[in-house]
């Protein structure tokens, strides 16, 4: 909130000194976000919660930071409990 903030303080002094200049600013964002939303987060549709560790350990560029150990395979024998229980080692 407090960069939207910002953003709302600074916009109208941009509009005057940049004109649709300011536009073309929030545009190179966009873009910039767009490519950084292509290249570096996975598709997830269809993926269990369980086989995301997978997912991050595959990725040609998060695998560096995920270790073998971070995500066992078979979802590192544990299973869902009631609420309050905590997860049940099996």
């Amino acid at each position: 909130m407090f960069f939207t903030f910002i953003i709302a303080q600074v916009f109208l002094a941009m509009l005057c000194h940049l004109k649709f200049g300011v536009f073309l600013f929030f545009a190179f964002f966009v873009v910039l976000m767009s490519v950084f939303i292509y290249y570096f987060l996975p598709e997830t549709k269809g993926i269990p919660i369980e086989e995301m560790g997978q997912v991050w350990k595959t990725h040609w560029f998060w695998s560096r930071f995920v270790a073998d150990e971070d995500c066992p395979e078979g979802g590192g024998g544990y299973e869902m409990t009631k609420a309050g229980q905590g997860p049940k080692n099996v």
